[in-house]
């Protein structure tokens, strides 16, 4: 049995909490159970909490780095659990995910290119594209069997009409594990994607930070792992950059610690470039929390994937039995839930949003904040104690009932 505790109901309330202390300025009401942004409602890892209350303790905060043993933590990570082997030189410290993806497109498009993106999709990928002056082309992933696909031909067709009509595709945001419809995607999957990437020399940016965060019978496979293990992506290594972070493992999301992976150094160049004046160093309080959590939480890790999986396996349950006009997309990894809520009879988006925050009084993601494609669709975040997963079904349970 593990002694991490994930039952315990935190009281967020108060503590500047943007999922918790946001809820009337976003839903209306203070009312609302708020189960929508990207983090957990429980501690982080007891070795994460007990290095912030040393350095607290040393009572200095001034301007850091990342020295050795914070890139060794890193290096070690990948390796033990992905068998990923990186080099030292290949890594650069970041802010965030998003900031780093709004600095490659700025390192690597000029004004009209167009930049792939996957719908539905993490919505800050839509905001890159046009902060760097950029056309969106939409991807569309296809919904087989409650199951997402990649449309694979669609796409060489819609890269080839974007060229043709002179709007040259320059770039693909990738999401992997996919937020929010929960893949895990399989190595055959993203081969298939390289080589058509590769053959239109196009930039992979590959978002991976919920590389973690993945159900049994699933397994994460990095694409620059890929890269490196096939002789037919030795050229094309140097057009990919990787985005990971420990934020969503370990929730430490608001310590604001990236890491982003780039194997060709003219690109790294380009990159740091593209950063002046834009971002400074990191925050000693993030460095060390991911150095302590890769150093020293993967037991903890372990357990948090034990409660997750758990807590999937009751909402599948619950909604099956007592909401069964709710779909939930089969989930592979991430601790976000697509749910499919086209057969609850709202005429549109507008309308079930509307149900959810003021009849069922529960705070989701609408769908079609991920784009057109999410439509009739709302994200659910299972990271919390299931007692208050148990609070949130009911309430939805309960209006729908009313339905």
């Amino acid at each position: 049995m593990s002694n991490f505790e994930f039952s315990n109901l935190e009281n967020r309330n108060n503590t500047m909490a943007t999922k918790w202390d946001k809820r009337e300025e976003i839903f209306g009401s203070r009312d609302i159970l708020p189960m929508w942004v990207a983090d957990s409602d429980w501690q982080t890892a007891p070795a994460v909490k007990k290095r912030m209350q040393e350095k607290v303790e040393e009572g200095i905060f001034g301007y850091s780095f990342a020295d050795q043993s914070i890139y060794q933590a890193v290096q070690n990570w990948l390796q033990r659990r992905f068998d990923l082997a990186i080099k030292k030189d290949w890594l650069i410290f970041d802010t965030g995910v998003v900031p780093a993806i709004n600095f490659t497109l700025k390192a690597i498009t000029e004004t009209g290119d167009a930049v792939i993106v996957q719908p539905p999709v993490y919505r800050p990928f839509y905001g890159a594209v046009k902060n760097n002056n950029c056309q969106l082309l939409k991807n569309e992933l296809i919904k087989k069997n409650n199951h997402y696909q990649m449309d694979l031909d669609a796409l060489e067709q819609q890269i080839k009409e974007s060229n043709q009509q002179g709007k040259q595709v320059k770039a693909m945001i990738f999401c992997s594990p996919h937020n929010p419809v929960g893949r895990v995607w399989q190595e055959n999957e993203l081969l298939e994607l390289l080589r058509l990437l590769k053959k239109e020399d196009i930039y992979l940016l590959s978002d991976e930070i919920h590389l973690d965060l993945i159900f049994p019978g699933y397994q994460h496979t990095p694409v620059l792992k890929l890269l490196l293990a096939r002789d037919e992506f030795k050229d094309y290594r140097k057009k990919v950059i990787s985005l990971m972070a420990a934020s969503k493992t370990f929730n430490i999301a608001g310590l604001h610690t990236s890491y982003t992976i780039i194997e060709s150094k003219e690109l790294r160049v380009s990159y740091q470039k593209a950063k002046e004046g834009l971002a400074t160093g990191n925050s000693p309080f993030g460095l060390l929390a991911l150095k302590s959590a890769y150093n020293q939480g993967e037991e903890w890790l372990q357990a948090q994937l034990k409660y997750l999986e758990a807590n999937y396996k009751f909402l599948q349950q619950y909604i099956k039995e007592n909401i069964p006009q709710i779909k939930v997309t089969e989930e592979e990894g991430t601790y976000l839930i697509w749910l499919d809520c086209s057969q609850l009879g709202f005429e549109n988006d507008d309308q079930l949003v509307e149900f959810m925050n003021k009849k069922a009084k529960v705070g989701l993601n609408p769908g079609r904040w991920f784009g057109d494609a999410g439509s009739m669709h709302m994200r659910l975040n299972i990271a919390c104690p299931r007692q208050r997963l148990k609070e949130g079904l009911k309430r939805i349970k309960k209006a729908v009932d009313s339905l």
